[in-house]
């Protein structure tokens, strides 16, 4: 059956006035056996987002022209809305509701919206099968927190309208995610888990949708066909059944199930990981960049983990959280004990980093970290390009001095040398640290 768009954006326009929202929230409430305002919020959001998706969803089936017109519409109720419930003076007791609103529920749907609309104009466009999944997706919108861009909204709209898109068509949303991602990127992502779960308990939708082509061809217009009910929108209203983002249902894999054995304890150790699970291991490190409030004990004991199975996939985004670690943080010494146990195959990743970062506050700690273990032609190269390419003579440097004279040999008292002639003649604390460190070269020689 096929549900008319303009019957669903109407209603639309019914519950996002003032007296629309009142109404609403004064049903939800009335279905409830124990109030509960943020239960009550949460179900009036989750009501206007499954009408705004199903009515995209809909006008989309008549083509592209009818969607931007939804689109246009639909975003404009629900900025109206939240426009005229900041400018009314209402009762206290309802001025209290609404603060609420604006500040939770509304808010998160507010940034939820450029998601939905991307999502279907994705979907409209039979674009959302790219090669990425939605674990590469997520990673992406972490980086691109990361990279705090000009653009960040758009670019974090695009990629997460793409794991939308891909949820629509039955993509697989990880727990883990909801767990560990960035605020800005979990509000989206719980509305999007949210909106699929009532449409899957929403009658007149097969989910999860087939592409665009077989989903008209399944919802050619016979007489009579046209569904003007809009009973089953009106379940949070009513007393029925349905999803909030208080209380997500999530699906899980054999990998979401690993991972949760696998960190309440260590018997999972044995199981070896597949690419699949590495990737998916160098994703969640990576949400540590931009997410403080990660927990420790989730890292420390995938740490253990990448040690025990040599997984040099997690260099690069290891270095990268050193950078931002206080030296103090236990995470600080389990990643270097990561990093000392690849020894050589973190030296791709090394490489890369000081390429990129020719006055990073790690060097020296990267340098001390080349000069033990087995020496090497490599980390030679590495030690020796850290050193000529740090801008300042300082203290810094000369700690990348000593960790030269440590590493030892012949070659070590010969490059010491030389950086002691080419040092200024004024006995600053750079070159007396070269001196010191041509001084213990020279005894180590011996």
């Amino acid at each position: 059956m096929q549900v008319d768009y303009r019957e669903l954006i109407e209603e639309i326009k019914e519950i996002t006035t003032v007296d629309g929202f009142v109404s609403s929230c004064l049903e939800i409430k009335e279905s409830m056996f124990f109030y509960d305002r943020d239960l009550m919020l949460a179900a009036y959001s989750a009501s206007l987002e499954l009408l705004v998706v199903a009515a995209l969803f809909s006008a989309s089936l008549h083509g592209k022209r009818e969607l931007h017109r939804a689109e246009t519409e639909v975003v404009r109720h629900v900025d109206e809305l939240l426009e005229e419930l900041t400018k009314y003076r209402l009762p206290l007791d309802i001025q209290y509701v609404v603060d609420r609103y604006l500040q939770d529920a509304g808010f998160q749907t507010s940034l939820r919206m450029p998601v939905y609309t991307q999502m279907m104009r994705n979907y409209a466009s039979s674009t959302e099968y790219r090669e990425e999944s939605i674990d590469m997706l997520i990673q992406q919108a972490h980086r691109c927190i990361a990279k705090d861009s000009d653009d960040l909204e758009k670019e974090l709209n695009l990629i997460l309208g793409q794991v939308g898109t891909k949820m629509l068509r039955g993509g697989h949303l990880r727990p883990i995610w909801l767990q560990i991602s960035h605020p800005r990127i979990y509000i989206i992502l719980l509305g999007l888990q949210t909106m699929m779960n009532n449409f899957q308990v929403t009658p007149y939708y097969n989910f999860p949708f087939q592409d665009i082509t077989t989903e008209r061809q399944k919802r050619k217009k016979i007489a009579g066909n046209v569904v003007l009910d809009l009973g089953v929108f009106r379940n949070f209203r009513q007393g029925g059944s349905g999803y909030t983002d208080l209380n997500v249902v999530l699906v899980k894999d054999d990998y979401d199930h690993y991972l949760e054995n696998f960190l309440s304890n260590f018997d999972y150790l044995d199981g070896e990981p597949d690419q699949e699970f590495i990737n998916l291991i160098v994703a969640i490190f990576e949400t540590r960049l931009v997410n403080e409030e990660l927990e420790n004990g989730l890292l420390l004991k995938l740490l253990v983990y990448c040690d025990y199975w040599q997984i040099s996939e997690v260099s690069d985004v290891a270095l990268e959280i050193l950078e931002l670690l206080d030296p103090d943080d236990p995470l600080y010494f389990g990643f270097w004990t990561l990093l000392r146990s690849l020894d050589g195959k973190a030296l791709p990743a090394i490489r890369r980093f000081i390429r990129k970062n020719r006055e990073s506050p790690l060097l020296p700690y990267i340098s001390i970290f080349l000069s033990r273990g087995k020496p090497g032609k490599r980390k030679w190269d590495l030690l020796t390009e850290i050193f000529e390419n740090y801008p300042y003579e300082d203290e810094d440097k000369a700690q990348m001095a000593r960790s030269i004279a440590h590493y030892g040999g012949t070659e070590a008292v010969t490059y010491l040398e030389n950086a002691l002639a080419d040092a200024q003649a004024t006995k600053d604390a750079y070159r007396l640290g070269i001196e010191e460190a041509l001084a213990s070269a020279r005894a180590n020689e011996d």
